[in-house]
């Protein structure tokens, strides 16, 4: 059977748990409906019960590749269960476990992020796994409310989760720093400009950041140039 909405999948008969916030089941539908019923490669930080894997494999077509990735060895049951393709053991810190899961699955379509909630923890996985996001994808961190808790505080970054989401969002404006690209280069057909170097940015490789409450989410899309169009 298949579920066009989180809340029909998340409500169904499950023989695994989830715990989750009641307003999360329409952001959800929002920022990964258009996935529900097709083939996808899925990955959860934070597997616990198995109850969120379980019912990505109801919203999702029953060939996708549904990966979980936890710190608890007992995890490893779901792999078992058959409820996921793989789990991998390890922290979401870890580079070699991070690692492991894009030599699995080099394009993730869909990444949720439910693990430790540490902020550091957060903005390693982030900054890892998202170049292994496929174009469209959508990369989701949940519980960002634990930002305000002491025991998640820890960032070697030197800087909080909201503080480089919402630095990112700014960047997305990256192509207007120049005056004088917007005065000429961006009123021309992109056939008709020559070529120019771009420094690397992965804000060349976002195309939205939504902000909700307790829940962030990036779709990945490369960004052309701007094109003025005046009619």
């Amino acid at each position: 059977m298949s579920y066009s909405t989180f809340r029909d999948a998340f409500f169904s008969e499950r023989k695994h748990s989830s715990d989750k916030w009641e307003h999360y089941f329409e952001i959800y539908d929002h920022v990964m409906g258009r996935f529900y019923g097709q083939r996808v490669n899925y990955l959860e930080i934070g597997v616990q019960d198995g109850g969120s894997l379980e019912t990505a494999r109801k919203l999702f077509d029953p060939a996708s590749t549904i990966i979980g990735m936890d710190v608890d060895p007992r995890c490893r049951l779901m792999e078992q269960l058959g409820v996921a393709d793989r789990i991998i053991i390890g922290s979401q810190a870890s580079d070699d476990a991070l690692r492991e899961v894009t030599d699995y699955c080099p394009g993730l379509d869909i990444v949720i992020d439910d693990g430790s909630h540490v902020q550091s923890h957060m903005l390693v996985s982030f900054i890892r796994l998202f170049p292994a996001v496929s174009q469209n994808g959508v990369y989701i961190i949940e519980d960002t409310h634990t930002d305000y808790s002491p025991e998640h505080q820890e960032s070697f970054f030197g800087i909080g989760l909201y503080d480089y989401f919402k630095g990112l969002s700014e960047r997305l404006n990256i192509d207007f720093i120049d005056a004088d690209l917007r005065r000429n280069r961006y009123k021309l057909p992109r056939e008709a400009r020559p070529p120019r170097p771009y420094p690397a940015d992965i804000c060349r490789e976002i195309f939205s950041i939504e902000f909700f409450d307790s829940v962030i989410a990036v779709r990945k899309r490369r960004k052309q140039e701007p094109l003025r169009i005046r009619r």
